[in-house]
């Protein structure tokens, strides 16, 4: 005791800082209310703005009646994203994820392109690049930050998987529901694209398998995942398309065997097992989907009129003539159409690429190819890294299967789905 006291005159004779350096301070200690709330967490505006803008993607082009379809549900979820970002900034756009400038650039590349190859064209490039960076882009950069938050992964996942369950049913009583061509009992809803409206369902199918493989699940919510999953699996299968299929496949497949976070093998394979007799099940009273599988490997004369088949090589040509800086955005679609699938130019329609990575190189080349897999390449990275986390495999799953889709059979940079595993992705990495 004599030595401390006689250490107290040299100890009163330090600095404040040196003193305290050791001292355990809370980071909210003398801020303001104000400030503390932002760190706390995203407020009300914030979240239902979060919420909605996910519960609304397979909905998000829906015009509002008695507005002529000037204003659709994507506007007024714009203005409340506005209103999200006015009321809580710290929250929404504190950090910039690195992506965002790569597809800001691809942006400024296209329409960059556009006007030098294809200005005749503009009232078709120019509305589809104005959605990114209207949309697209910024809303995953609120997603992004407020997906730091670690309850807001949790209940993202199932704002998206009940606007996409409301969708489904809606589907399958048939409000909205928009009959397809070319094969009977193919249909789409709110005349969205068939492959989109799929897509968003696989997306969200393989979102429910993950749901039901954490932890803390509860044995009614296990249930109601499982109606869940057959309602929107039946949606799907109305699609008839392939593509969301193949997504979908991808999906579970990571799910299953990468989600060691999720448990042991076993559970997930019992799992997988259930999985696969609800599909069957769906698919033996919707065959819709194999009925066009089967025009593809049924014969060799079905194969040579299956478009797919015979667009790739065309793409390639295209990119092959301007390899640097491409051809223009949509440029392609003319000659794609009437090699590919002709008679669609005597219904006046022109068909899209199918296949992101090939309409990337015929657009705008190598420049917009490398610019737009730069954007992508933080979100794969980080939700590899995130795959042993308690999102387990999920933010992976979303996003391998969506990417391995538009190299090959999909052209998933317009679906909303798409840059909400973008965003996932991102944030898991951190």
């Amino acid at each position: 005791m004599g030595g401390m006291s006689a250490l107290a005159p040299y100890i009163d004779s330090l600095p404040t800082d040196l003193r305290t350096r050791d001292r355990r301070v809370s980071p909210l200690a003398g801020t303001s209310d104000e400030r503390r709330r932002e760190l706390c967490g995203p407020n009300v505006i914030v979240r239902w703005a979060f919420y909605l803008s996910l519960f609304c993607i397979p909905f998000a082009y829906v015009s509002l009646p008695g507005t002529g379809g000037r204003l659709t549900i994507l506007r007024l979820l714009q203005v409340l994203i506005l209103c999200a970002v006015v009321s809580q900034p710290r929250v929404c756009i504190r950090f910039v994820p690195t992506a965002l400038f790569w597809f800001f650039a691809y942006c400024v590349a296209r329409i960059i392109a556009g006007l030098w190859l294809s200005p005749e064209l503009r009232s078709q490039w120019l509305p589809s690049t104005l959605s990114l960076l209207q949309y697209a882009l910024p809303w995953v950069w609120i997603m992004f930050n407020v997906l730091q938050f670690p309850d807001m992964r949790h209940k993202a996942l199932w704002a998206l998987i009940w606007g996409c369950f409301l969708c489904a049913l809606l589907h399958i009583v048939g409000i909205g529901v928009v009959s397809l061509a070319g094969l009977e009992g193919r249909s789409s809803v709110f005349g969205e694209n068939a492959n989109t409206v799929g897509a968003t369902y696989a997306v969200a199918l393989t979102v429910l398998v993950g749901l039901g493989m954490f932890k803390d699940v509860r044995l009614r919510q296990r249930v109601l995942l499982f109606l869940m999953f057959g309602a929107v699996a039946i949606g799907l299968a109305k699609t008839g398309s392939r593509s969301a299929v193949l997504i979908l496949a991808m999906g579970i497949s990571v799910v299953i065997f990468y989600g060691r976070a999720f448990g042991g093998k076993s559970k997930r394979l019992a799992l997988a097992a259930a999985i696969g007799i609800i599909l069957a099940g769906v698919v033996w009273q919707i065959p819709t989907v194999i009925e066009r599988f089967q025009q593809v490997s049924s014969s060799a004369e079905l194969r040579k009129r299956e478009g797919r088949v015979r667009m790739a090589p065309v793409l390639w040509e295209i990119f092959l003539r301007s390899p640097i800086y491409g051809s223009g955005p949509d440029d392609y679609s003319v000659e794609l159409t009437r090699r590919a699938m002709p008679y669609l130019l005597r219904e006046h329609r022109l068909i899209s690429a199918h296949n992101l990575a090939l309409m990337l190189l015929a657009e705008t080349g190598i420049i917009g190819f490398v610019l737009f897999a730069c954007g992508v390449r933080p979100s794969l990275t980080g939700a590899w890294r995130a795959r042993l986390s308690p999102c387990g495999s999920l933010p992976l799953a979303l996003l391998v299967s969506l990417v391995i889709a538009g190299l090959t059979v999909s052209q998933p940079g317009h679906y909303l789905v798409f840059w909400f595993a973008m965003a996932y992705g991102l944030a898991g990495r951190s």
